[in-house]
């Protein structure tokens, strides 16, 4: 992991420095002023600076005049999800390392594992390198194998990371990194499609369930006020909009796949809210409802 806390912390200190930058020297002097941090080479630096740029879609420059780095249109990276979870994680991570008192009083919630692949992972994404994995899927005990695995993407989804990859029988299929007992970066490369795009996968997506076979339809919920709230400071995705507010409901719409790990979110809202449309999806929640009552009533 050490190589992918350099890319964050070097990332958020050259953000933070606005648009003067900051020069190599001043960047090595914040990170050794950790003294169990050694210097961070020039060759390393540019090195780091490259996978900033293939992986996160950062750019760094060079003000040559002025012998600093910096981040342009830093107000374009501040509006890009993955770009600020990333910067918001190390920030939180640098402030808590540095006050063990602080530490003891911020209580996270368990990351499942598998972010040791990370790494590995992202060399084989820069590289467009072909994987095989030794994987256990849900409810089984023996290991499948998937050799010359094209791995695309990466994606964070309820505390758990996803691997995106087409297998060689060029079928899409996501791997959660925790279920991953073995995993081999071979020397064989691959071409990435030029027109993949994460956004675009998952647009009418939600979580991480793809089955082809459902459509994406106008989902239409009604929710009591107090969930209402939590609606709207957290929406559900990012097609979520506002069909009608009262004192008493507010009636919310989503454009996107009815999928399990939709419904699964819909359950926890449970009383709060009430499926108008589509009719399937309503039919659905109530059966799960009147099976749950059954089996605890």
């Amino acid at each position: 992991m050490d190589k992918f806390i350099k890319c964050i912390w070097i990332t958020n200190t050259i953000a933070a420095a606005g648009e003067d930058g900051i020069s190599l020297a001043e960047l090595n002097r914040k990170w050794t002023a950790d003294p169990e941090n050694d210097p961070i080479p020039d060759r390393t630096f540019f090195r780091l600076k490259n996978q900033i740029a293939d992986i996160f879609g950062i750019d760094i420059e060079c003000d040559k005049g002025r012998n600093t780095y910096y981040i342009p249109y830093r107000d374009e990276l501040y509006d890009d999800k993955l770009k600020m979870w990333l910067l918001n994680s190390f920030a939180l991570h640098n402030r808590l390392s540095g006050d063990p008192q602080l530490r003891r009083r911020v209580q996270f919630e368990d990351i499942p594992g598998g972010i040791h692949w990370l790494d590995s992972l992202m060399d084989a994404m820069q590289k467009c390198l072909k994987i095989s994995i030794s994987y256990q899927k849900s409810f089984e005990n023996d290991l499948t194998e998937y050799a010359h695995c094209k791995p695309f993407g990466l994606k964070l989804f309820k505390q758990r990371w996803y691997l995106i990859a087409e297998n060689r029988d060029g079928a899409m299929r996501f791997f959660s990194l925790d279920r991953i007992h073995n995993l081999e970066v071979s020397a064989e490369s691959f071409q990435m499609p030029e027109d993949f795009d994460m956004e675009k996968l998952f647009d009418e997506a939600f979580g991480m369930y793809m089955n082809p076979e459902i459509k994406a339809e106008q989902v239409v919920v009604k929710a009591d006020i107090p969930q209402s709230q939590y609606l709207k400071s957290l929406p559900l995705h990012h097609s979520q909009r506002i069909i009608e507010e009262t004192d008493d409901y507010v009636i919310f719409a989503w454009k996107l796949k009815p999928t399990y790990d939709f419904i699964q979110q819909l359950l926890t809202m449970n009383l709060h809210i009430e499926v108008l449309s589509p009719k399937k999806l309503r039919k659905e929640i109530s059966r799960i409802g009147k099976t749950v009552w059954k089996l605890n009533g």
